[in-house]
């Protein structure tokens, strides 16, 4: 398989969910992959997409992906374009979609395993990297692949019509979220002060936007045997925006002393910073419940719920 097949501008209303395995496995055939697993199971621990893993006719292992919902084959379309943009500016590897139809995307399996997996007995399992004490190796490769993402021209990121959300839409954003989901995870007054406070401090907000990955958790970042990061998944909610999106993960992850360190070499790589952003990532970070919450009230998903309240639990321990 040496072209990508791209159906990206059939109409959404056409749209049909694939929901068996097998079905997936003969679409991704009839899109033109010459794949010879004849049986997988899907990989259901994504939230937006339904996965299997093969093998193609010369051994190469594949990801295999259809859409859950109509809403992801939107922002899939968006996802192409951003990884055709990045995969030429980044240090580090990103997918490369060779099948690409509203139903099925395929892509040879990058090297490299996930920062943390969630195993079904053990739970979430962290590969290669200590998350209280992430060694020098991974905080510089983290730093240089965001500081290369973050340098990216603004004229690139628009001719490739990659979305873009301005910092006051960012601080509507959250505001909403806040208020919409307010009664479902019922803040402490502490909590909700704190965020509030955050919002309005125009201090601690950037005054310029970058190419940010928007969801760069351990389950998306790929590391070699030394822990090194060596290739980032999913991109879809990429956009040009708030920079400390990508830094808010980060500290919630790894902790403060680990993003002091991450910041010092991103602006040695040439990225960009301001005085408040260790502050404003930290604080964008302590939203996150709300943002989470948001997002499984829109898709009805009470699990998401349910993690974003014990996200808030922690938040408000380290509130007071």
């Amino acid at each position: 398989m040496t072209e990508r097949s791209d159906l990206s501008s059939a109409s959404l209303s056409s749209f049909e969910p694939i929901d068996s395995a097998p079905a997936l496995l003969a679409a991704a055939r009839r899109a033109g992959l010459r794949i010879t697993t004849e049986m997988a199971d899907f990989d259901r621990s994504g939230l937006d997409f339904l996965v299997v893993h093969v093998h193609d006719e010369e051994g190469v292992p594949w990801v295999v992906r259809t859409p859950r919902r109509m809403a992801v084959v939107a922002s899939a379309r968006v996802e192409v374009r951003v990884l055709d943009l990045v995969r030429a500016h980044l240090p580090v590897a990103v997918p490369h979609w060779r099948v690409f139809t509203d139903q099925v995307i395929a892509y040879p399996r990058l090297g490299g395993v996930p920062a943390v997996t969630v195993d079904p007995t053990a739970g979430v399992v962290w590969n290669r990297i200590d998350p209280a004490a992430p060694a020098a190796v991974f905080i510089e490769s983290f730093a240089d692949a965001l500081a290369a993402l973050q340098k990216v021209s603004t004229s690139a990121i628009e001719a490739a019509g990659v979305p873009t959300k301005s910092v006051d839409e960012t601080r509507a954003e959250i505001a909403r979220a806040m208020d919409d989901t307010r009664g479902v995870l019922a803040p402490s007054d502490v909590v909700w002060a704190r965020w509030q406070r955050w919002l309005a401090n125009d201090a601690i907000w950037p005054g310029h936007l970058a190419l940010v990955h928007g969801d760069l958790h351990a389950g998306h970042m790929l590391l070699d045997e030394e822990g090194r990061l060596t290739g980032i998944l999913d991109w879809t909610e990429a956009h040009l925006g708030d920079p400390s999106i990508d830094f808010a993960l980060f500290v919630g992850t790894f902790g403060k002393a680990a993003l002091e360190t991450c910041i010092q070499r991103f602006e040695a790589a040439g990225g960009r910073t301001w005085s408040g952003l260790a502050a404003h990532a930290a604080e964008r970070w302590a939203a996150f419940p709300a943002l989470g919450a948001k997002w499984g009230l829109t898709t009805g998903n009470d699990g998401v719920i349910e993690f974003a309240r014990t996200m808030l639990a922690t938040i408000e321990n380290e509130s007071g």
